[in-house]
């Protein structure tokens, strides 16, 4: 489906991965992306398709320009990770990146408000910058309404087993007076917006099953020597509510024992065990991480 785009990329091309698991918004999700954007001919997107035999994309998002689907039978799937890993084999020579879910909206010129952000943070002096953000929500099938209009910080939430895996947002304060991106301690998988050398350099794990892994690849990122921001204007929406796809662990029952190995590799990770060393860069450690965020990401053994 789609051409896949492996010829030499433009200097503004745009590198989308978007994992897509029985997800009935991924088309309009696909049509958003491209028909918001400032530069559509920019993205090139990667979607691995974790579906059921039955359900198909309409042939108008079939035919978007530079899109490759790989389907995957749902039942074989090992997880949102697992399907991140495999999407970033196909990253080529696109300068940019850019991490989703399949249940988005975008607003006008996305693209290129979210490179003037970076581009602006690089000119201050930020060598390895990643926009990231909890984007507002929106409410599939309601269209514009109740659709929230400010721009989100992430905080941490909740512990498993005495490490912190889930984190939650509130909007930034003040953020109409804002003129640039704000520091962010926390990473989310659902937009980060950063240099292609950020996926090279910090491949997601597929050990880390789901939960949790949001604040793992934040820590992996800050050892590496990358700086998180969050987007101080809207850049798009995401949808949190789940009554349009179906999550992962409703159709594996074998979800609980991923789980359990992902937390116990968690651990090592947070606790910089040898085993992990070669998930984490040499710039800086889980210690200064923990200072970054003023958290610690172990409270027990």
């Amino acid at each position: 489906m789609g051409d896949g785009g492996a010829q030499t990329a433009a200097p503004r091309s745009i590198f989308v991965q978007v994992p897509a698991y029985r997800d009935r918004e991924l088309p309009k999700t696909l049509l958003s992306l491209y028909r918001r954007a400032r530069e559509p001919e920019a993205l090139r997107v990667v979607v691995l398709w974790q579906a059921s035999p039955e359900e198909r994309l309409p042939d108008h998002v079939r035919s978007l320009p530079r899109l490759t689907v790989i389907r995957h039978p749902y039942t074989e799937s090992r997880g949102p990770n697992w399907a991140r890993a495999r999407i970033q084999d196909h990253l080529a020579d696109e300068p940019y990146t850019l991490y989703l879910d399949s249940h988005h909206r975008f607003v006008p010129g996305w693209d290129g408000q979210a490179r003037a952000m970076l581009e602006h943070l690089e000119a201050r002096g930020v060598s390895k910058p990643v926009l990231t953000a909890y984007l507002p929500g929106y409410v599939p099938g309601r269209g514009s309404r109740g659709r929230l209009r400010e721009p989100y910080k992430i905080y941490p939430m909740q512990r498993a087993g005495g490490l912190l895996t889930r984190l939650t947002s509130y909007p930034i304060p003040d953020w109409r007076r804002l003129t640039a991106p704000v520091t962010a301690e926390f990473l989310s998988l659902h937009f980060v917006f950063a240099r292609s050398a950020f996926t090279r350099e910090v491949p997601t794990d597929p050990g880390v099953y789901f939960f949790g892994d949001e604040v793992a690849l934040g820590l992996r990122a800050y050892t590496h020597g990358w700086d998180l921001f969050h987007p101080h204007r809207v850049l798009g929406w995401h949808a949190y509510d789940r009554a349009s796809r179906q999550p992962h662990w409703d159709h594996h029952s074998d979800w609980a024992v991923r789980n359990e190995a992902s937390i116990r590799r968690l651990r090592q990770l947070y606790t910089a065990a040898p085993e992990m060393a070669h998930l984490l860069g040499r710039e800086r450690s889980v210690g200064d991480y923990e200072r970054h965020i003023m958290h610690r990401l172990v409270v027990d053994g």
